[in-house]
């Protein structure tokens, strides 16, 4: 099917109405036979000729399109209490998108903000100008390695950055040095473990007033205020680990399908586990495995259970539970336990190598440990994540 090569996208933030008014340019490589999808609270004010609403669903007939639209709150745009807005995951509710992890796309993304408000963006990719024209800011960001649009993420708040080598920051305050080291520490970990750097190791760490968030984007991450403090203060670097690991194991190397979620999250949760130990030493990351075992352990006695790589998960939302998170980071930690430290981040790092820029399932990543292994692994694979 013809996907979306690339998305041209502006924003314009109006903080009276608490929306979001949309000018988007769609371009297809082929003729496109799949629909594009919004969210509920997304409301099309023009489309090109040939196109056709259906409920969430527009069709298209030619290889360019151009609508207008108003997006409101909703699932995937949080307004917050400070007037500032962070969107997470789901890049339909504020732009129409093909949100099948099968395909990856460009995007420029601008969004334009009141000068009034005092606000500046974060968004993913690079920000390549700003500007300021007739009483607006203009932030304009650029995914120029083609990524998964829920990896397109963004925010506006009050906002100043600061900068470290190839780290940004932005947050309503200077952060402490510590931060920089700490994340500087973790870029080079994970670098060295999946044996390949970042097409742009530009990366930026955002931190906004809304609690608990923790989203990983391309290039960016959003992460809470009260969490930095919590960074600086208590050396919790467990949010900060997971969100940056994502640059190479969700970013760089992608799944093809949300049956294959753990690759994604469960990767990324037993790497954050991983800098933990290089960081704190092993009883911290005995401690986290314990843990994860535990909530897994929970989740079996209520039922919850699912095999790692579940063909039912039809879409994001359905992907997004814990399985994939708990069970997922204690297969690799049984991985690692079984083929020792050698063997297992030779595997590691040949699947990252391997699939960098491209797409991957289940088999992907069995092939690249067995081939690191010089073994099948073929038992071990069917009993921890086919069943």
């Amino acid at each position: 099917m013809a996907q979306p090569a690339h998305y041209s996208v502006q924003l314009r933030v109006d903080p009276g109405r608490k929306i979001l008014h949309g000018v988007e340019e769609v371009e297809f490589r082929d003729a496109p036979k799949a629909p594009l999808v919004k969210g509920t609270n997304l409301r099309i004010t023009a489309m090109p000729a040939g196109a056709s609403a259906d409920g969430d669903s527009v069709r298209l007939t030619a290889r360019r399109a151009r609508f207008e639209y108003e997006a409101a709150p909703g699932r995937g745009f949080r307004w917050l209490e400070d007037g500032s807005l962070a969107t997470l995951f789901d890049c339909g509710a504020w732009m129409l998108c093909d949100p099948d992890p099968g395909y990856r796309a460009t995007l420029r993304l601008e969004i334009v903000v009141p000068q009034s408000a005092g606000m500046r963006a974060a968004g993913p990719g690079r920000l390549t100008k700003q500007f300021r024209a007739g009483g607006w800011e203009h932030f304009v960001y650029e995914v120029r390695h083609p990524a998964q649009s829920f990896l397109f993420s963004f925010a506006v708040a009050k906002l100043e950055p600061w900068a470290a080598g190839n780290l940004e920051i932005l947050s309503s305050r200077e952060p402490h040095a510590d931060v920089f080291a700490r994340s500087a520490k973790a870029y080079r970990y994970f670098r060295e473990k999946a044996g390949v750097d970042l097409p742009d190791p530009r990366y930026t760490q955002t931190f906004i007033s809304m609690p608990g968030v923790g989203q990983e984007a391309a290039g960016m991450a959003l992460m809470s205020q009260a969490y930095l403090e919590a960074l600086e203060s208590k050396d919790s670097v467990e949010l900060m680990a997971h969100e940056l690991a994502h640059q190479w194991w969700a970013v760089l190397v992608g799944i093809r399908s949300w049956s294959d979620f753990w690759l994604n999250e469960g990767i990324t949760e037993f790497m954050t586990a991983a800098f933990v130990e290089h960081h704190q030493g092993r009883a911290a990351y005995e401690a986290k495995i314990a843990t994860l075992q535990r909530e897994l352990d929970k989740l079996r006695t209520e039922g919850k259970d699912r095999p790692l790589h579940w063909t039912q998960w039809r879409n994001a939302v359905e992907a997004l539970g814990p399985v994939p998170y708990r069970k997922g980071a204690l297969f690799l930690h049984r991985l690692r336990t079984g083929l020792g430290d050698d063997l297992f981040w030779r595997g590691i790092a040949l699947y990252t190598r391997k699939h960098a820029g491209k797409l991957v399932d289940s088999q992907d990543f069995q092939q690249a440990m067995e081939a690191a292994a010089g073994r099948s692994l073929a038992a071990l694979f069917d009993e921890g994540v086919y069943r």
